[in-house]
C-alpha cells in the first residue's frame, strides 16, 4: 500500500500525505459476483457498492490510490492534480467520504481526516505552475507505467466470495465485463496529456 519511490514516483515527486482509505466501486461494473454481505451494505449507504481497502496518497503531482492485497480488486491508479475539477466531502451518517471529479471520471473514497486532506490538496494543486505542468506531462508520457494499471480482479478472493454467495442460495453471477477503474489510469493520463497548461486556480 505504501509507495516505492523508485517504482511509483516520478522525478521530483514527493508524498505529502498518506491516509488509509477505501475506493468505492460498483460491483456490477467490474464483473464481480455479488458481495457475500451485500444485504448489509445499505446500512452504511453503500447498497450495490463495495469498498477496496488501501491507501490514498497525495503527492505534489497527483492522488495515487494503492490497494492492499486482500481485496477482490487489487492494484493502483492515479489522478493528476491538474485534471481534477473538484474534490468535495460527501460524508453521510458515520461514513466519511470524499468525491474526486475530473472532466471524464468520478471517484469516491472513504477516508478520515478530510479537512486536512482537502487543505493539502488545494495547496498542492495551486502550487503547480504551467511550466511544472508541462514538465510533468513529459514525465508521464515517457513513463506511463508509474500511473498504475488500474484495479484488477484477484481471482482467488473472488472465488471465495462466489462460494459464500452460492452457499447462501445466491448462485446468479453478474456477467463479466471490463470495469472502468481498470482503465482509469490510462484515461486520466490521456486526459492530462490532452490538457493545456492551466493557471494554479484552474483557469487557462
Amino acid at each position: 500500500m505504501n509507495l516505492n519511490a523508485a517504482v511509483d514516483l516520478f522525478p521530483d515527486e514527493r508524498v505529502l500525505l498518506s491516509k488509509p482509505a477505501n475506493a468505492i466501486i460498483t460491483v456490477d461494473e467490474h464483473g464481480l459476483s455479488r458481495f457475500a454481505l451485500d444485504h448489509l451494505m445499505w446500512t452504511v449507504g453503500m447498497q450495490g457498492k463495495e469498498t477496496i481497502g488501501g491507501k490514498l496518497h497525495l503527492t505534489n503531482f497527483r492522488f495515487v490510490f494503492k490497494s492492499h492485497a486482500a481485496n477482490r480488486l487489487t492494484g493502483k491508479f492515479s489522478l493528476f492534480l491538474p485534471t481534477i475539477r473538484e474534490v468535495r466531502e460527501t460524508s453521510r451518517g458515520i461514513t466519511r467520504k470524499i468525491a474526486v471529479a475530473t472532466q471524464t471520471q468520478h471517484f469516491e473514497f472513504v477516508v478520515w481526516g478530510i479537512p486536512r486532506l482537502l487543505a493539502a490538496f488545494r495547496e498542492a494543486q495551486a502550487g503547480l505552475d504551467p511550466a511544472q505542468v508541462e514538465a510533468l506531462q513529459g514525465l508521464a508520457a515517457a513513463d506511463p507505467g508509474k500511473c498504475g494499471t488500474g484495479l484488477q480482479v484477484f481471482e482467488a478472493v473472488e472465488a471465495v466470495n462466489r462460494r459464500f454467495v452460492e452457499a447462501g442460495g445466491l448462485a446468479k453471477i453478474i456477467a463479466h465485463s471490463k470495469g472502468p477503474v481498470e482503465a482509469s489510469g490510462v484515461l486520466n493520463l490521456l486526459e492530462f496529456l490532452a490538457e493545456d497548461a492551466r493557471e494554479p486556480d484552474g483557469r487557462r
